[in-house]
């Protein structure tokens, strides 16, 4: 009896891996870049993401595929009449044994197919055109420079630019102990213009001024230690703005699933009847209900294909918002002419699978793709269709409003200086106070120095007089 057993097992086995090696199946597809892409000049030859997956399948199940494109053009939906469409339909038929495609598990579809082992997990996503930058925004960024002080600050530092040569003059004019003074006060101020201009250069900050009047060099001593203080915080407020800068905030109407469906400026919609709309208009999660009764009640704003919707993003002028899988709308966001961007993406996970006509067929092709997940090929596959060739960029806008939430609350905790995108004048107004203390300082020398000397006069006057210099007399009396 256990004899008969054995044999019958062996032959049993003999007999399956011999029907094994012969095998070929009907596999059925649809286009769908990258999963599957239509050769240049061939009608029934395709490449792509399940082409090689297909490719690199058969040898472990010793099997051969003959891949051909689904009639209708879709992927599967009931309708009207309850009968099935697209590749769903070719499998009940028995027109073919297997549908490999971006085809997502549902539980409808697997009350009529068996599903194979799934080969990648997708979220989804909503996929808008950029907002076009118009007005100041299209020329903002020749002044980035004047970013890091507010409008205050800077128009205290234009001040400070236009009085201290002024005073610079005066000190120069009106000091006695000053040689090289023109008569002319107006000559003085200009004379004292390339020589505060030269300090604001950085040029020749630290050294001394050649002028003889000392409250003329205190005065520009202070100004070059003001200038000095005031390009290190700018350089430093600069660095911290360019690390934000290019996380900026996009100006749409929405940033996340919950808040479109709360808005009514913008249309959206997902693909008539696919999988993404038959998640929706049967979600009990709050916000996904809400979306999927707009999708029921607005039918003119859903569309035939993702290729229609993308297109629809693109002519809408802002005004239209597409709801697909992730993967999908990364090429597509990815590619030339960048002009479109990925709002949102959910914590709503599909699985993409095989679909088989018969159950057997499913369970041979687990294998194959547990076997192909564990060696990491599937990876390098998915890496490989999913490259972004366009260059463009395809990251989450809600990951960069996280970013900037993390960036801002770490700002905040580095300390009083930078809590803010742009410095206000509360915040670098000690440097204007510093300014401010050097003109106080080199007035009280100007007046001192002015008043020094009328009283040299009048002791020179009391001896006799002299037409020299009053300084000079006196030295001449030491003498």
């Amino acid at each position: 009896m256990g004899t008969r057993h054995v044999c019958l097992f062996l032959l049993c086995g003999l007999a399956s891996l011999t029907s094994g090696q012969n095998v070929t199946y009907k596999v059925t597809t649809i286009l769908d870049n990258p999963f599957v892409i239509k050769k240049e000049g061939a009608l029934t030859e395709f490449k792509g993401l399940i082409p090689d997956l297909l490719r690199k399948i058969e040898p472990i199940i010793n099997a051969k595929f003959e891949i051909s494109h689904v009639g209708d053009f879709r992927f599967g939906t009931q309708d009207k009449y309850n009968n099935w469409t697209g590749m769903i339909g070719e499998l009940i038929k028995g027109d073919a044994d297997i549908a490999a495609a971006s085809l997502t598990m549902t539980a409808e579809r697997a009350k009529v197919i068996s599903f194979a082992h799934p080969f990648a997990e997708v979220g989804l996503t909503i996929v808008m055109k950029k907002p076009s930058v118009r007005g100041w925004e299209a020329v903002k960024g020749f002044v980035t420079f004047l970013q890091p002080f507010e409008a205050g600050v800077w128009i205290a530092f234009l001040f400070a630019c236009l009085l201290i040569p002024i005073l610079y003059g005066v000190f120069v004019h009106f000091d006695p102990l000053e040689d090289d003074a023109e008569s002319s006060l107006l000559r003085n101020i200009a004379d004292a213009v390339p020589v505060i201009f030269y300090r604001l250069c950085l040029q020749g900050s630290l050294a001394p001024s050649k002028c003889t009047s000392r409250a003329a060099r205190v005065l520009v001593a202070f100004w070059s230690l003001f200038l000095i203080i005031l390009f290190v915080t700018w350089a430093s407020a600069f660095a911290v703005y360019l690390m934000q800068g290019q996380r900026q905030i996009p100006t749409t109407p929405t940033h996340s699933f919950k808040q479109l469906s709360e808005q009514s400026g913008i249309q959206f919609g997902t693909v008539q009847m696919g999988s993404t709309y038959k998640y929706f208009t049967e979600a009990k999660d709050e916000v996904d209900r809400k979306i999927g009764e707009h999708l029921k009640d607005n039918p003119n704003q859903l569309v035939k294909s993702t290729e229609e919707g993308i297109k629809r993003v693109r002519t809408s002028n802002g005004q239209y918002a597409f709801i697909m899988e992730e993967l999908s709308a990364r090429q597509y966001v990815g590619q030339l002419p960048c002009d479109l961007m990925l709002i949102h993406h959910s914590f709503i996970r599909k699985s993409y699978a095989f679909g088989c006509a018969n159950a057997n067929v499913c369970r041979n092709i687990d294998v194959a793709i547990i076997k192909l997940k564990n060696d990491g090929e599937i990876r390098e596959l998915t890496d490989k269709w999913m490259e972004n060739d366009g260059g463009c960029d395809t990251d989450f806008y809600d990951d960069y409003l996280e970013y900037i939430t993390s960036f801002n609350s770490k700002k905040d905790a580095s300390g009083y200086l930078f809590q803010s995108n742009a410095l206000s004048m509360e915040k670098v107004g000690s440097m204007f106070i510093l300014l401010a203390i050097g003109i106080v300082v080199g007035v009280g020398l100007l007046i001192f120095d002015i008043c020094t000397e009328r009283k040299v006069q009048k002791a020179v006057t009391r001896r006799g007089g002299t037409d020299k210099q009053p300084f000079h007399s006196i030295t001449d009396d030491m003498q």
